[in-house]
C-alpha cells in the first residue's frame, strides 16, 4: 500500500514537502525550504526517484539546491523562475552556492500542462495550471491506476495576469488540498475592489506629496501590482509618478514577459499590440529618498531581509505609507508592523513609525470561498489530506470539506505517515 510522509508544510505556510512511497518507487512532491528561518526538510535522498516540483516560490522549490536529486520535473517558466529566486538564495544565506544551483538545473526536466509523463514504473504525471503565479501547477498522479492530484497553491479566480485554477480534471481517490486561507473567516473582498483599495490608498499618498512602499514576493504578487498600477495611470485614475523596483522583479517581470502564452490571454494581446502591460518600471536608485511622490515596489514580501529593508527609514515621515499586501507570517517584521509596532529595527539603528501602515490582501492564494468553489468543480474524492497553512486554517477547511463531502479529511501535522489510498 503506498504511504505518504509529511516532511513539511503542514500545519504552518513554511515549508513544502512530502514523501510518497509506493514500495516500487519514491518521489517528493515539492521540496521547499522555510525562508524567513532559512530551514530546509530533514529527507534522505537515495532512494528518491524524482521531485515534481508544483511551481517556483521558495517554500515549494528553495531546498532543492541542497541535495543532490536524480530528477526534478516542473514546467518551463518554474524552471526560469527557480534558478532566479535560487540565486537569492545563494546572495542572502549561503545555504547553497552556484555549484549547487547548477547540479540542480541541470536534472531538471520541463513539462507542458496537461502532458503525460512517466515519472517511475508504477507513476505516471500530468500538470493543470493551478492559478497561483506564472508556471505554477496543480500535481495528478496516476498510481498503478489509483488517482491523487496534489493543487499545489491555487488560486481559482481569474487575475490581471493569470487564468484561473484548471477544475476539468478527471477521477480523483486522494486530494491533496492547500489550506492557506482556509478558514471560513479568511473571506476576502472581490479582485476589483481589492484594486480599488489599492488605488485609492496609492492616491491618497500621492495627494500628500509622499512616498508608497509595497513589499511583495518577486514572483506572482510584483507582476499583479505593477500591472494594476499600470492599468489604472493608463486609464487616467490614478496619476502618473516614478513606480521604482527592487530585488529580483525586474528579472522575473522579464520571466513572464517571456511566457507571455502562460498568463491571462488579455496579456498576450497587450502584447501583441505593442503594450507592455506591466508599464515602464525603473531600476530605484538614491533618486527615491529626494525626488518627490513615487511608488517602490521591492522585495521582501514579509520584509524579512532583501532589499525593501533600506526603504523603512521612510516611515519616519507621517506622509509616506507602507502597504502590506499578502500574508505576514509570525514572527516576521511584515507581522510586527501589520499588528502596529511604532519603532521598527531593521538595521542596527531603530526606526520610529510615523507613516502609515495598511493591509490590503492582494494573495496569489483563493480565499475560503474559492476553495470551497474548487472543491465543487473537482471531481469529489475519497481522502483528503489539508496542507499548507497554520493550524487553525487547516482543521477549520478539514472540518468544512468533512461535514460538506462526508469523506474522510485529516490534516496532519509533520512527521505523519499515512495511507495514501
Amino acid at each position: 500500500m503506498p504511504i505518504i510522509r509529511f516532511h513539511g508544510g503542514c500545519h504552518q505556510i513554511g515549508m513544502s514537502c512530502m514523501e510518497i512511497d509506493t514500495k516500487k518507487s519514491k518521489i517528493l512532491l515539492d521540496c521547499g525550504m522555510d525562508p524567513n528561518k532559512n530551514a530546509v526538510p530533514n529527507i534522505d535522498t537515495k532512494d528518491i526517484d524524482a521531485v515534481l516540483v508544483s511551481h517556483a516560490h521558495l517554500d515549494h522549490s528553495g531546498a532543492i539546491p541542497c541535495f543532490n536529486f536524480r530528477k526534478v520535473y516542473c514546467t518551463t517558466p518554474s524552471a526560469d523562475l527557480m534558478y532566479i529566486l535560487w540565486k537569492d538564495v545563494s546572495k542572502l544565506s549561503k545555504i547553497y552556492g552556484e555549484k549547487e544551483i547548477k547540479r540542480a538545473l541541470d536534472v531538471i526536466e520541463t513539462v507542458n500542462y496537461k502532458e503525460k509523463k512517466r515519472i517511475t514504473e508504477d507513476i505516471t504525471m500530468e500538470m493543470y495550471d493551478a492559478g497561483h503565479i506564472l508556471g505554477s501547477s496543480s500535481i495528478y498522479l496516476d498510481i498503478e491506476g489509483k488517482k491523487l492530484l496534489y493543487t499545489g497553491d491555487i488560486n481559482e479566480r481569474e487575475t490581471r495576469t493569470l487564468k484561473p485554477a484548471d477544475t476539468d480534471i478527471e477521477e480523483i481517490d486522494t486530494l491533496i488540498i492547500e489550506s492557506t486561507y482556509g478558514s471560513p473567516l479568511d473571506i476576502k473582498p472581490a479582485r476589483k475592489a481589492l484594486e480599488r483599495q489599492l488605488i485609492e490608498e496609492i492616491s491618497s499618498t500621492i495627494e500628500k506629496k509622499g512616498k508608497v512602499i509595497i513589499p511583495v514576493f518577486a514572483v506572482g504578487r510584483a507582476q499583479e501590482i505593477i500591472a494594476v498600477i499600470y492599468h489604472y495611470m493608463n486609464s487616467g485614475v490614478l496619476e502618473e509618478v516614478p513606480v521604482y523596483v527592487d530585488g529580483s522583479i525586474i528579472h522575473t517581470t522579464g520571466v513572464y514577459l517571456s511566457y507571455s502564452q502562460w498568463l491571462n490571454p488579455k496579456i498576450r494581446r497587450m502584447l501583441e499590440c505593442g503594450q507592455n502591460p506591466f508599464g515602464y518600471v525603473k531600476k530605484a536608485d538614491s533618486d527615491v529618498f529626494n525626488e518627490g511622490p513615487c511608488i517602490i515596489i521591492s522585495t521582501s514580501g514579509m520584509l524579512q531581509g532583501g532589499p525593501v529593508l533600506q526603504y523603512l527609514k521612510l516611515l519616519k515621515y507621517p506622509q509616506n505609507k507602507l502597504i502590506l499586501t499578502g500574508y505576514q507570517a509570525e514572527d516576521t517584521l511584515g507581522r510586527a508592523l501589520e499588528e502596529g509596532a511604532k519603532t521598527i529595527k531593521p538595521f542596527k539603528n531603530e526606526i520610529p513609525v510615523r507613516g502609515e501602515v495598511v493591509k490590503i490582501e492582494f494573495s496569489a492564494h483563493g480565499d475560503y470561498n474559492s476553495l470551497i468553489r474548487y472543491l465543487k468543480k473537482i471531481p469529489t474524492p475519497n481522502k483528503v489530506f489539508v496542507v499548507h497553512g497554520e493550524r487553525y486554517q487547516s482543521l477549520s477547511l478539514a472540518m468544512t470539506i468533512w461535514k460538506s463531502l462526508k469523506i474522510p479529511t485529516f490534516a496532519p501535522p509533520v512527521g505523519s505517515v499515512l495511507p495514501l489510498f
